[in-house]
């Protein structure tokens, strides 16, 4: 009787160490798979200008007094006649002496409301990417613009919606991400001061700047 019950006991001893044995294989393999995964590769944050509030407040902001897709407390507005945004560039590239003439044909245009790259501008992002990798100094200046429409603080918002998206598209394009500033001066700078559909499609876009170096 003493003997099976030894028996017994030494099974069940062998059944509970196979049993430890099979789940430390599997935590090992477990966290063998985790650390064997690729981790993001931190993306560095872009620095973009912000303008400062102008003397008029917040503007004409939506119904409820938030921007679109934005916190309204960290969303600048500036006058309509943009004052203030030169000197927020102040200190930053504002100083340093600009070519808008490098990349001017290069000029991308959206459609009403929206901040998508169209499939027809593409080409432009490649030739503003391939100029500007070929400038081993100097930095990009992505302005985005707005037609008259909408709110003031909206068009802001939807102007700086349109240059990150550009800013993004060309560090797709491997463009150095440290290099490109975006500022917004939504409706505040019209390319064309007319008052229907012919002007405004010209009015919604995003332009590049060269920044020279700094002396």
């Amino acid at each position: 009787m003493l003997g099976k019950i030894t028996t017994f006991l030494n099974k069940n001893k062998m059944k509970r160490t196979a049993l430890f044995n099979l789940l430390i294989v599997g935590l090992v393999f477990v966290f063998g798979v985790t650390a064997c995964k690729k981790r993001p590769v931190n993306t560095t944050d872009i620095p973009r200008l912000r303008p400062i509030v102008g003397d008029n407040g917040r503007g004409d902001l939506p119904e409820g007094g938030k921007l679109p897709g934005n916190n309204s407390e960290n969303n600048p507005v500036v006058n309509r006649d943009g004052t203030g945004i030169e000197q927020a560039n102040r200190g930053s590239i504002g100083d340093r002496p600009q070519n808008r003439s490098m990349f001017a044909a290069d000029t991308v245009y959206f459609d009403l409301d929206s901040a998508a790259v169209k499939a027809g501008e593409k080409s432009k992002l490649e030739s503003v990417a391939s100029g500007f990798k070929s400038q081993a100094n100097g930095d990009l200046l992505i302005e985005g613009h707005c037609d008259e429409r909408g709110t003031e603080g909206y068009n802001l918002t939807l102007g700086d919606k349109r240059a990150n998206s550009l800013r993004e598209y060309l560090v797709n394009l491997g463009v150095s991400a440290e290099r490109i500033h975006t500022i917004s001066y939504g409706e505040s700078r019209p390319a064309s001061e007319g008052h229907d559909e012919s002007s405004w499609s010209k009015n919604r876009r995003g332009e590049f700047i060269f920044v020279e170096p700094a002396k």
